[in-house]
């Protein structure tokens, strides 16, 4: 959803080591990244851009600043070399490798880091302030071609175009039997389409009619009609308005945390850890271990403290300090009552494995209480107005049993700071999982039936690429996060700009569009 959007970078060096003999090194840092393309991450890295040589100095403020791509659901992984540049040579003065995301995501957007031959690397990034427009729409169509013996039933679709990517964007209604649509007035988000986008138009059957490539700048300039190539007819903006909205990147940078909570399947389905086609199979990167890992590094990211609750489901119970001959539906990971949340990413994969071996698998699949833990988190968040949003991830590999209580608690739910994130293990019926999510039914967009969207559910067995998986999943979060807040007449915090002058950092005297 956020694909497109855009950082300032800021930097500056700390205690670093002096290569020089009869002077201080003369410091620069390279910034190279791994490019999200086609839907893929390269696997090479490509230089982003470099700040400008500072002479003689160890702990050099650069005023070059970089403008980054950022893309919420996306893992970017960010390299950064300093170098002691002397003419065309240079020596290492160290590197590090991070994430956008971590960046983005610390606190005041402020993240120090450890160069690998010593000293720090200080990165503070900030939105940039372009993102905050919504557009209001619609559109009608002229001449759309149909088939040779009746007229078309015309929709259309909206992709964002960036970086050589369409991101999909929107999709309208079908027109029944009109060679003249008047479609819907919609909404879109300034990042969601950004700078120019393309419009595509189908008909009954979802073959293309025609396309073409739309600028806002033309459009801000009244410019509102447009051909379809392919003699596909033509399409005018009969609106188009420019409205003020925050953005999930306003929360994160006013100082909004996201905070992980985990609920793992342990019921019967899942087959017998030992066994060599279990989803459970001990000692692999099995299927819950890969959707913990791409899913919980780049949430990670937006919190401080990387505490984590975790929690299993669906077992009897064997743990030390934790013996239950009844199926819980809702126990700590831990099996302490008195220790519910691993540190890190590391210590969600240590508590996962270490669980194994002490659960009986059972049934049946229940979400009720675990949702109802989590409303207790999300309440004590609403109650003590905490600058937080909650974000329970459930790993499941089947049928859900109490569907009906369900569906209560996610309409009570709605009112609280909490999205929930739902992932299918395994080759099971998902049904009533997409019932949750509410997004499409029989292929069709529908209205949710909460209050808001709250809920995002993705099979694990369609995106085996854990890039892919993690985009999908998480590609909904940023919206549910703003809608809520609107809900609740929260704005946004003050962006933290004194940490950049506590830093020695000024503003840039030069930017560099990378």
């Amino acid at each position: 959803m956020q694909a497109g959007c855009k950082i300032t970078l800021h930097l500056a060096c700390r205690k670093l080591k002096d290569k020089d003999t009869f002077s201080k090194s003369d410091p620069q840092v390279w910034v190279f990244g791994k490019q999200f393309r086609n839907n893929c991450l390269d696997n090479n890295w490509s230089l982003l851009g470099k700040t400008e040589l500072i002479i003689n100095n160890l702990n050099p403020t650069f005023q070059t600043a970089l403008i980054l791509d950022y893309i919420f659901e996306v893992k970017q992984p960010l390299r950064f070399e300093v170098r002691d540049v002397d003419g065309d040579n240079f020596d290492e003065l160290g590197f590090v490798e991070s994430t956008v995301g971590i960046i983005f995501g610390s606190k005041n957007q402020t993240c120090i880091l450890d160069l690998s031959l010593g000293g720090k690397l200080i990165t503070m990034c900030e939105k940039n302030q372009d993102l905050n427009e919504l557009y209001i729409m619609q559109i009608h169509g002229s001449r759309i071609k149909g088939s040779w013996c009746s007229a078309p039933n015309p929709s259309f679709k909206l992709f964002k175009c960036t970086n050589n990517n369409e991101f999909f964007a929107y999709e309208s209604e079908h027109i029944h039997k009109t060679s003249n649509p008047q479609w819907k007035t919609f909404q879109m988000k300034q990042f969601k389409i950004g700078d120019k986008f393309k419009l595509e138009v189908y008909n009954s059957i979802h073959n293309i009619i025609g396309s073409s490539y739309i600028g806002i700048d033309q459009l801000k300039k009244q410019q509102k009609e447009y051909v379809l190539n392919n003699n596909g007819g033509s399409i005018t903006f009969s609106q188009f308005e420019t409205i003020f909205k925050f953005t999930f990147m306003d929360y994160i940078q006013g100082g909004t945390q996201l905070n992980l909570s985990i609920a793992i399947d342990f019921t019967q389905s899942n087959g017998d850890q030992d066994q060599y086609n279990s989803l459970h199979r001990i000692h692999s990167k099995n299927q819950y271990a890969q959707a913990l890992t791409s899913i919980g590094e780049i949430l990670l990211a937006y919190d401080y403290d990387k505490q984590v609750p975790c929690y299993g489901f669906g077992a009897k119970l064997n743990f030390p300090n934790l013996k239950l001959n009844t199926v819980s539906h809702c126990f700590p990971l831990s099996g302490d009552p008195n220790y519910t949340s691993a540190q890190g990413l590391d210590g969600i994969m240590q508590m996962y494995q270490n669980a194994l071996n002490y659960v009986q698998f059972s049934g049946p699949t229940y979400f009720g209480p675990l949702i109802v833990e989590a409303m207790k988190q999300a309440t004590m968040i609403k109650q003590q107005q905490l600058n937080q949003y909650l974000i329970l991830l459930i790993l499941t590999d089947g049928a859900i049993h109490d569907m009906d209580q369900v569906e209560q608690y996610l309409e009570q739910a709605a009112f609280l700071p909490i999205s929930i994130i739902i992932i299918g293990v395994g080759d099971d019926d998902f049904t009533l999982m997409k019932r949750l999510d509410g997004d499409q039914i029989d292929g069709k967009m529908v209205q949710s039936q909460y209050k808001r969207d709250l809920v995002q559910f993705v099979p694990f067995r369609d995106f085996k690429d854990s890039m892919l998986l993690a985009k999908e999943v998480l590609e909904e979060l940023p919206d549910q996060l703003v809608n809520y807040m609107e809900m609740q007449g929260i704005k946004p915090g003050a962006p933290p700009v004194h940490e950049m002058q506590g830093f020695g950092m000024t503003m840039p005297q030069q930017q560099q569009q990378i």
